[in-house]
């Protein structure tokens, strides 16, 4: 069963990341984060050249790659 939410609990202050920052949470570079990541999956806001991800989008980006395995594995 998929779980209804999923918390960022480092920072629990902050609504809005880096790049750095998102991509320390996912766990891997900065490279992968911006090639293998398309806008529409990840959306991003711009603020004069800073490109910063709401805390809501990475949560629901990190629940959309959950892996899960129905009727078992084999």
């Amino acid at each position: 069963m998929k779980p209804s939410n999923y918390a960022i609990t480092e920072w629990p202050e902050k609504t809005l990341f880096t790049r750095q920052e998102a991509a320390q949470i996912l766990g891997i570079g900065l490279s992968t984060l911006d090639s293998l990541i398309p806008y529409s999956e990840l959306p991003r806001t711009v603020v004069r050249k800073r490109v910063l991800i709401h805390r809501r989008d990475l949560e629901n980006y990190i629940l959309a790659c959950r892996a899960t395995t129905l009727g078992g594995a084999r």
